[in-house]
């Protein structure tokens, strides 16, 4: 009897074991698109722009093949003065600023990305708009116990300031020891002092965008050395951002279908259909840079 009641116990789950069907997902492989990240800064460093072609929907990040042998220019359309980047291979593109000539970008001035690249020539534009400093970044004791801080240590504060006017957007980028914080639950954005909608302006940075320095799951330990920047961003890119954030954290059980992110770069030869992907943004940022303490 013992057995019986076993096997009865087993039936179902065999018979259903039995019904599941591998089934096979195939993904029309469309062409490659030319994948650019100019984000261009007025920091007095190197400022690099990226090429490569974008992958297969199953293939690993992080394996996009660069994109060697293209001209890339930045122009000043004030006064027409070029800015040429230095191809260094893998699709990195370097221009490095030199104050004491002038080689430098300028607030206010709007500039035009040109890419050619074998028989393709892609254009966009961007202005340069105003930034504002970090004024300082206050320790925070915090007792993690769960969310939205997960460690018990310290974390950061940014006391910083919108400028007066309505329409300025804002990225703030977080380093820590000189590494940038990129995941894309990290990506720290503000429309003026953090939400246009409720007409906030002018003032100090709202919570999430103060406390979005910190890393929730890891306190931040004594001789850390975090470097905050308030990248200003035109309206397109901040809205671009938050599509690319959308679609990263699209899913469960009322997803929408996934769709391509639009880009602000155009291919200015007609008889060319190469596909696109990628923004191109003016930013100014001025860096300020804290060391943890005891």
């Amino acid at each position: 009897m013992e057995l019986i009641k076993r096997l009865r116990f087993l039936l179902p789950i065999l018979i259903f074991a039995s019904c599941e069907d591998v089934i096979q997902v195939n993904v029309d492989q469309g062409p490659p698109k030319l994948v650019v990240d100019a984000f261009v800064s007025n920091i007095i460093k190197p400022q690099t722009i990226r090429l490569t072609r974008s992958i297969n929907y199953f293939d690993s990040s992080g394996s996009e093949p660069g994109v060697e042998g293209a001209t890339v220019l930045l122009v000043d359309t004030s006064n027409f003065k070029v800015f040429p980047f230095t191809d260094k291979g893998q699709g990195e593109y370097v221009f490095n600023p030199n104050p004491s000539t002038g080689d430098t970008f300028t607030i206010g001035r709007s500039y035009t990305l040109l890419i050619a690249s074998g028989s393709d020539t892609f254009v966009s534009f961007s202005t340069l708009h105003r930034t504002t400093p970090v004024d300082s970044l206050m320790k925070i004791p915090v007792e993690g116990n769960g969310p939205p801080f997960i460690t018990t240590g310290c974390y950061l504060d940014m006391i910083a300031y919108d400028q007066p006017g309505p329409g300025d957007f804002w990225w703030v980028k977080t380093y820590r020891n000189d590494t940038f914080q990129n995941r894309i639950d990290q990506l720290n954005l503000a429309a003026d002092m953090g939400n246009t909608n409720n007409g906030l302006d002018g003032g100090m940075f709202i919570y999430p965008v103060r406390t979005g320095i910190s890393d929730r799951t890891r306190s931040f330990q004594a001789g850390e050395e975090v470097r905050v920047e308030i990248h200003s961003i035109s309206r397109e890119a901040y809205y671009w951002f938050l599509l690319v954030q959308n679609e990263n954290f699209n899913g469960g059980l009322f997803a929408t279908p996934p769709s391509n992110i639009p880009t602000n770069i155009v291919n200015i030869n007609p008889a060319k259909k190469t596909p696109l992907a990628g923004f191109f943004c003016m930013t100014a940022a001025k860096p300020f840079t804290y060391l943890v303490k005891e």
